[in-house]
């Protein structure tokens, strides 16, 4: 709510990564909420040690290009033992570049506070600040499409002419059919339509044809066909 009138409408909210490993000291995943201009990212923040309580904790992303910057965050402000907390940080998009993936190297920023473990009361000197890395974050192009499906595909490819059609060719080093379809799916983030997710039965390594549709930001419909085929018997 903090945020909804700078960012506007959340176009999608991606599933969390792992930034950390899950036995950590301290627990950190990401969720991305992607918005037309913005993408807002919320750290949930885990403390896992008994006699610690975490104050005003931020992540600090550094991108490794200039599509995005850091445009503002919100901190957590405390995080005690065994509870799991949201900071923010809000990235504004370059939308007159290509929108291209980017990695963001992190760092958790927090002071930490010294407790009595079994009572929760501060202890000692005050707290003293603390930073703590964490894995890379990457914001990729499948993260600004949103999977929807389409009643009739053939129909709907037909209707959307090819104005602004664009035809590519890849090698992609999968050794099984089934894996590189898959692979296409993951990395479009699209919708398959008509069944096509699947191989035929019994295929026997024949070009196999994906349908596949989606919505990117800003509302605009998107529709793929790939045709995916083995070359030789190395895939």
């Amino acid at each position: 709510p903090e945020l909804a009138g700078s960012v506007g409408r959340v176009f999608r909210t991606s599933p969390a990564v792992e930034l950390t490993e899950p036995e950590a000291e301290y627990v950190v995943r990401c969720v991305k909420h992607i918005c037309d201009e913005h993408v807002v990212l919320q750290f949930q923040v885990q403390n896992t040690i008994e006699d610690q309580r975490l104050d005003n904790v931020t992540v600090q992303v550094d991108a490794d290009s200039d599509l995005f910057e850091v445009a503002g965050e919100i901190a957590a402000e405390r995080i005690k033992y065994g509870d799991t907390e949201s900071c923010f940080t809000v990235l504004q998009r370059n939308t007159e570049a290509a929108l291209n993936p980017s990695t963001f190297a992190c760092e958790l920023h927090f002071s930490v506070v010294q407790v009595d473990p079994t009572t929760g009361e501060e202890e000692g000197d005050a707290g003293f600040e603390e930073e703590y890395p964490i894995e890379d974050l990457e914001v990729a192009t499948s993260d600004f499409m949103a999977k929807v499906s389409v009643p009739d595909f053939r129909r709907a490819w037909e209707t959307m002419g090819n104005g602004h059609e664009v035809m590519e060719k890849f090698a992609l080093q999968f050794k099984k059919q089934e894996e590189a379809v898959k692979a296409v799916i993951d990395f479009l983030g699209m919708q398959p339509c008509d069944g096509t997710a699947a191989l035929k039965p019994n295929a026997g390594g024949k070009p196999h044809m994906l349908h596949l549709s989606g919505v990117f930001v800003g509302g605009r419909s998107v529709l793929a066909r790939a045709q995916v085929a083995m070359q030789g018997e190395g895939g």
